[in-house]
């Protein structure tokens, strides 16, 4: 019986579902309704089927669930059903517990011990069974056996001995154990004399540390992977496989163990298990006591289940028996040549099965399957204990496969504790953000599995960079997630959520005097100011020691950088010297020092070194030297001025003082001489803070005022200046001073201001400011050195600045109050905080500064422009930038910069050329490579841009004035149109520019501008909308006022067919999308609606979607449409998600993925060549998506090898590229009026009469600008002549 009272109703639910045939869909996770399923599942019984329920040893329940109190028991039975309960009776008052519930005395009854007559006549009458009986001098020994003990499993052990006897056989009281745990080890014994000692000892062995038990074939299949039973089988028999354990073996163990080793069901698989805890408690005395070969033996199972030998792997076998090494057949070769050549003759297939998470029917049908329960049951449990932590992190919690069933059977809490429990064995951080992950995500995947491997990649590509380890799962998702959802996340825009570890020290900030980070990453030291020194475990906020002063009020602590002592300052103007590991005292020295004026002075500051402590009184000249080893001064420092700060070099050789105007010592600490001393010519002030490069043997003094002067200490008795900084005009007070870990960088926060300073050329590389009426309280770089972590005075938030960009990339809440000390580990890429309420904050900047993955242009996307070919994504902000993002990584590549703000973008198929127009009635061509603008035309306001199929020409449409056709690679007019039309189309065949003016559709020719062809409706209707059908150039589909589709031919300007819409239909009308063939339709109304129109029968199909739908597209093929809809206000999602993508698949109208959005979207575009769709949201940045339907196998290759899975890997770490600025040419090179063009004298564009033909293109050989942008067209490989 389970001794968790969970396990156990689970187990006996699951066997009275299985009996009577009850379908349960999922069993309770809640205790209480466990205990209902139970009560209800008695009912089952009758009068053909009657119950009989046995818990026997009822004491042997844990304390969970309170099961000692008996409240799972039902209080009335139904009529076919009996419980026979057994119990100790002074155990945990179970006895009296049952009396309570049950109060009839005759349904108890005793079971006294047996006398030692009716064991013998047992006895007796089971050997007359098997035929066998014992002599009268061998009665008188089994009656001394019998005399001391009488239990009934005693009497079993007994009568298996005895059968064995014969008539003639010796016996004498050694014969004959006396207790039940000696006739175990008898039994035991006996088996292995006839199995043989290692195969026994193992395969009990395996049976006992196995989490369920074993069945047959797998205990067959682990004994053929240990070596050291194959080779003692090898030894002693000649098996027909010598790689395999004969059955007959499993047998005899059976047989031997008829009634001791029993088979248990178990989810449907019969596993052997033992019939009570005595035999397994022996089992474990013999046969897993030594450290080493449990753990082989942990190892062995944790292979098995893992299936590292499955598949036909070969695995070693190294042995000492001629009968099989005899056909090893090592020639004379060199020793590296035939040690390996022996291994590989040595290794053999072990014939171990496949042990996948499921068992699929059809690859198919993913969501069919059957578990694999004996790996989910067995596996974490061995890799725990065998220590194999890179299998345990990346066989079980980053196995997608593992995780996705795991949610799919209902199990998802179960997967937190195990995630925790790998924490635990191998303190991974990156097991802990997946646990928050999940956490967040769990109503989501928890009612759609299918959703797990999108969802987890959205929150963990930001993050992969700090967290390289998680790279492995997001292989994984790639690999396995598109079975479930065809959406694939490329690149993620997510915003990273992270909460920091709190501890509360005291009631507030004022009682915590120091805190201090240490090497082990949870564990930070807290002085109070009452004396006591606090050991803290943050993440249990568990208290590991603690020291007191004696009430000594404390000035601060530190630790040596070894941290084998802690050294303490009070305000009794003394030192504690601290053994820090086991927190007692080593010493206390009294620190004096030269007095200037009257007074009580206290301990002014102390710094460490390698052996000393150094430290000083407030308004003296002297500083007093301590061996941290022995305890004692050893002499005074004697300096020029009042000394304000100390600081020593990195080996602990010097030590430099720095003093009031501005005066710095430097002294020798192994002899206590001063070597020099040195005056900067800022001397109004005092040394602040003193920084020492020992990489470039260099010294910086920071005074009061943020005045820096550098020194070469190459000759360290005689220093020389070189280079400074006066800072005396900025009224900002310097807060704090850090140099980065590489010291290429002098990070100085200042109230009004942060600056940072390049060690290597000494000159400010970058300054923050603060706003106005905001001051900076502190101020660290990340480990990196690529962003800055400040707080604000009077405000609850962290603040994290990118250095290349200057943008604010997070503002972190602190929930516990206004922080008002910031403390960086020198160890780890951690900070500590400390709010207004004395509540100690503990973030991971690793985990923080992934935030500064993500790109953003500050301002809501308004329209994305992909070429057709190429990787390559422009966006429009509102703004006076066309940003260049790239495709793959989704970072920002360059900026495009114009006079006003952009209003339209086209580019070329290739991408190479871009053409942008602003609200200054500017048109600008771009080189996108280079940055280059090429040529910028001036004179009229666009409403709309397009480009030729040929990438030849450009049509500039204007609401107010003619519009044009230009050649692109000159600038030259081709022609007006004096028509204005709204949202325009260039058919495939570069021969016409289709668009809408007053309720009519005009084709006009690109040529002459003139209207070539014109659609209207001569029944007094209006034309609403209508579009181009991709694969059919000459033809239109219109849609009119009276709510009909109309499919329109160019060519013969007729209608071809006519599609009737049902009443009011066209009421709410959004978009309308065409299939390339031209053969669907789909209509958006704004409601939760998808309207698909089959063109050819007329039939509508309506596609109900999960909210309302804001955006669809039409995939280039026609064989899927993306939509975005928003949820319903009462259907909120509570983890924050705003809106779902979708993928439809129209052949039979299923949504083969979908992907929760946490932003808000504001544009959705697809690429033409690849299925890849591209979202831009509000806050500037751009979410990456591709479509991988099953069938797609390509793609999944595409995925895989893509730049954002393989930007980071486990070794290095790419560097992020630079974003490049480019801006637009303040010179016009054309102006256009209303008739007639005119270009600059120095324009690059060969001025030509551009009606005439013959000189519109200007000749290569004087034209500069037209052999840039012709080169760029070229490089599609072919270019198309105008078809007139």
């Amino acid at each position: 019986m389970s001794t968790d009272l969970r396990t156990l109703l689970l187990s006996v639910c699951e066997q009275l579902a299985v009996n009577y045939r009850c379908l349960v869909q999922s069993y309770p996770k809640k205790i209480h309704d466990l205990r209902d399923l139970f009560i209800n599942l008695l009912n089952e019984s009758s009068l053909q089927r009657p119950l009989v329920v046995i818990f026997d040893a009822l004491e042997q329940l844990s304390e969970s669930h309170e099961a000692r109190k008996l409240w799972w028991l039902p209080v009335h039975l139904p009529r076919f059903v009996r419980i026979v309960l057994s119990t100790l009776p002074n155990k945990h008052g179970i006895l009296q517990k049952l009396r309570c519930l049950i109060h009839e005395e005759d349904n108890y009854i005793e079971l006294i011990p047996r006398d030692r007559k009716m064991c013998s006549q047992v006895l007796k009458h089971q050997l007359l069974r098997v035929k066998r009986k014992v002599t009268s001098g061998q009665q008188i020994y089994v009656n001394n056996a019998f005399s001391k003990c009488t239990l009934p499993m005693f009497v079993n052990l007994t009568f298996r001995e005895v059968r064995n006897w014969r008539s003639h056989r010796d016996v004498d009281e050694s014969s004959l154990c006396v207790t039940v745990h000696e006739g175990i080890e008898q039994l035991f014994c006996s088996l292995e004399r006839k199995c043989g000692q290692k195969l026994v000892s193992r395969a009990l062995g395996y049976i006992t540390m196995a989490k369920m038990g074993l069945s047959e074939m797998e205990l067959e299949d682990v004994l053929a992977l240990d070596n050291s039973v194959m080779n003692e089988l090898n030894e002693s028999v000649r098996p027909s496989n010598p790689l395999r354990v004969p059955y007959l073996y499993i047998a005899r163990l059976k047989e031997g163990l008829s009634g001791y080793l029993i088979e248990r069901h178990v989810k449907n698989i019969t596993l052997l298990v033992w019939a009570n805890r005595h035999l397994q408690l022996i089992a474990q005395k013999l046969y897993l006591q030594d450290n080493s070969d449990l753990h082989e033996m942990h190892t062995i199972l944790a292979d098995y289940f893992l299936g590292v030998w499955s598949g036909g792997r070969r695995k070693a076998f190294c042995l000492e028996d001629p009968y099989l090494n005899g056909c090893l057949d090592l020639e004379s070769r060199s020793l590296l040549e035939e040690e390996k050549h022996f291994t590989e003759q040595a290794s053999f297939d072990r014939q171990a099965p496949d042990q996948p998470w499921v068992f699929q029917c059809n690859p198919l049908e993913p969501d069919i399957f059957f578990v694999n329960h004996r790996k989910m049951c067995e596996l974490l449990h061995h890799l725990t204990r065998c220590g194999k932590t890179d299998d345990l992190l990346y066989g079980i919690i980053m196995n997608f496969s593992w995780l996705y069933t795991m949610i799919k059977i209902g199990q998802f809490d179960k997967v937190l504790l195990d995630i925790e429990l790998a924490y635990t064995c191998s303190q991974e951080k990156e097991l802990k953000f997946l646990a928050s992950t999940l956490r967040s995500i769990k109503t989501k995947v928890v009612a759609f599995p299918g959703s797990l491997s999108a969802e987890l990649q959205q929150r963990l590509l930001p993050v992969v960079s700090s967290l390289p380890k998680l790279r492995h799962l997001l292989l994984e998702c790639d690999k396995d997630g598109p079975k479930y959802c065809s959406i694939v996340p490329l690149h993620s825009s997510m915003d990273v959520t992270y909460s920091p570890e709190r501890l509360p020290l005291s009631s507030s900030h004022l009682h915590v005097t120091e805190i201090l980070p240490t090497c082990n990453p949870s564990t930070v030291l807290t002085a109070l100011e009452n004396g006591s020194i606090s050991t803290w475990d943050v993440e249990t906020r568990q208290l590991l020691r603690q020291i007191t002063t004696a009430q000594s009020v404390i000035l601060g602590m530190k630790l040596t950088s070894d941290e084998k002592y802690l050294v303490v300052a009070t305000t009794n103007n003394t030192l504690l010297v601290y053994d820090n590991v086991n927190s007692c005292l080593l010493s206390e020295v009294e620190i004096k020092g030269t007095k200037h004026g009257s007074g009580s002075t206290y301990i002014n500051g102390f710094t460490l070194s390698v052996k000393h402590a150094l430290a000083w009184l407030e308004a003296s000249k002297d500083v007093t030297v301590i061996d941290l080893l022995y305890g004692w001064p050893l002499y005074q420092f004697h300096c020029w001025y009042e000394v304000t700060c100390v600081q020593c070099s990195l080996d602990g050789v010097y030590a430099f003082c720095g003093q009031y105007l501005n005066t710095t010592t430097i002294f020798h600490l192994g002899s206590g001489e001063k070597l020099c001393t040195v005056t900067s010519e800022f001397s109004g002030g005092f040394v602040k803070f003193l920084l020492i490069l020992d990489t470039a043997q260099e010294m910086v003094m920071v005074d009061s005022e943020g005045s820096l002067s550098v020194w070469n200490t190459e000759d360290i008795s005689n220093p020389q200046l070189t280079d400074d900084f006066d800072c005396r005009k900025e009224d900002s007070e310097v807060v704090s001073i850090e140099l980065s870990e590489d010291q290429s960088a002098v990070l100085i926060c200042k109230a009004l201001s942060i600056e940072l300073l390049d060690t290597g050329m000494w000159k400010v590389a970058e300054k923050f400011r603060a706003k106005h009426n905001e001051r900076f309280i502190s101020a660290v770089l990340s480990k990196n050195g690529d962003c800055i972590i400040a707080t604000m005075e009077n405000t609850s938030a962290v603040f994290f600045w990118r250095r290349d960009t200057g943008q604010c990339m997070a503002s972190l809440q602190e929930i516990s109050g206004t922080i008002v000390k910031l403390v960086k580990s020198s160890h780890h890429n951690m900070l500590l905080s400390l709010s207004t309420s004395g509540v100690l904050s503990s973030w991971d900047i690793d985990i923080i500064t992934a935030m500064s993955n993500i790109d953003k242009t500050g301002k809501p996307i308004q329209s994305l422009v992909l070429p057709a070919r190429g990787e390559i994504i422009y966006s429009l902000d509102g703004s006076d930038c066309v940003h260049k993002w790239n495709f793959s990584s989704g970072f920002l590549e360059a900026v495009f910069k114009h006079e006003g703000i952009v209003e339209h973008c086209v580019l070329t198929s290739s991408g190479d050329i871009m053409v942008t127009s602003d609200d200054k009635s500017s048109q600008y061509v771009w080189h996108t490579s280079s940055g280059e603008n090429l040529f910028r035309i001036n004179g009229q306001r666009i409403s709309q841009l397009l480009i030729t199929h040929n990438d030849q020409f450009v049509v500039s449409l204007c609401e107010e004035n003619a519009s044009r056709v230009w050649r692109l690679a000159t600038g030259h007019r081709v022609c007006n149109i004096l028509t204005t039309l709204q949202n325009a189309f260039i058919t495939s065949a570069n021969t016409f520019v289709v668009g809408m003016t007053k309720s009519k559709v005009l084709a006009v020719s690109l040529w002459t501008g003139s209207i070539t062809k014109k659609v209207c409706c001569e029944d007094g209707t209006t034309i609403v909308n209508f579009k181009l059908i991709p694969d059919c150039p000459d033809i239109i589909v219109f849609i009119t006022s009276a709510e009909t589709v109309n499919i329109w031919s160019l060519t013969d300007e007729v209608i071809c067919r006519r599609v009737q819409l049902p009443n009011n239909f066209l009421k709410n009308l959004e978009d309308f999308e065409i299939s390339p063939n031209g053969k669907l339709g789909i209509i958006s109304r704004g409601d939760e609606n998808i309207n698909v129109l089959d063109l050819h029968s007329g039939k509508l199909r309506v596609v109900h979607a999960s909210g309302v739908i804001w955006r669809h597209r039409l995939s280039r093929d026609g064989r899927y449409l993306v939509y975005i809809c928003f949820r319903n206000g009462e259907e909120e999602d509570e983890n924050g998600a705003i809106s779902s993508l979708i993928v439809m698949r129209l052949a039979d109208g299923k949504n083969i993925g979908a992907c929760s959005l946490y932003k808000t979207p504001t544009f959705l575009a697809l690429s033409q060549r690849h299925l890849n769709i591209i979202v831009g949201f509000d806050d500037g940045s751009i979410g990456i998506y591709t479509v991988v339907d099953r069938v797609d196998a390509a793609l999944k290759i595409k995925i895989a090898t893509s730049n954002s899975r393989q930007i980071f890997n486990n070794a290095t770490q790419t560097s992020r590229p630079k974003c490049n600025s480019y801006c637009f040419k303040m010179s016009v090179d054309c102006l256009w009026r209303e008739s007639t063009e005119v270009f600059a004298r120095d324009s690059p564009i060969t001025v030509s009469d551009s009606m005439e033909p013959n000189e519109a293109t200007p000749s290569k050989k004087h034209n500069s600008c037209y052999d840039r942008v012709c080169s760029a067209l070229e490089s599609r490989g072919h270019s198309y002549a105008p078809d007139n």
